[in-house]
Order: structure tokens, then sequence, then C-alpha cells
């Protein structure tokens, strides 16, 4: 669509509606802009993305807890 042919639209809607292009129009460039400012700065994701994030287990992880004994 051409620049003249969406003026020629615009020229025949009334106020109201008018006004509810130019609400759509900012939400519109609101959306590009707002996506284009929060791109994410690493793109490593999937298997083996957090592997070189420090972690502590503790040697009795796989351990039986006492509190199940009962259970158990």
């Amino acid at each position: 669509m051409t620049y003249a042919v969406l003026e020629k639209k615009l020229k025949s809607l009334p106020q109201s509606a008018l006004d509810e292009v130019n609400s759509y129009v900012d939400y519109i460039f609101f959306k590009f802009t707002s996506e284009e400012n929060a791109k994410p700065t690493s793109q490593k994701k999937g298997f083996g993305c957090l592997k070189d994030i420090p972690c502590k287990m503790a040697p009795d992880f796989d351990e039986p807890l006492e509190e199940f004994a009962e259970y158990m």
C-alpha cells in the first residue's frame, strides 16, 4: 500500500476513527521499538546453558533422609 492510498483512506475517516488509528499507530511504534531494545544479550539456550554456573551439592545428597526412615 502506498502512502497516497493510505492518506486517501485516512481523509475519508471520521475524527473518532482517526483517534483510534492514532492510538493503534502509537501501539505499533511502542511494540517495535521495545522489541529492539529488549533483545537478550546472550543467545545461549538449551542443553548445557548452565554449565558455567557454580553449583555445590552436598556429598550426602542421594542418602535417604532420617525423616522418611519409617516409610522405607
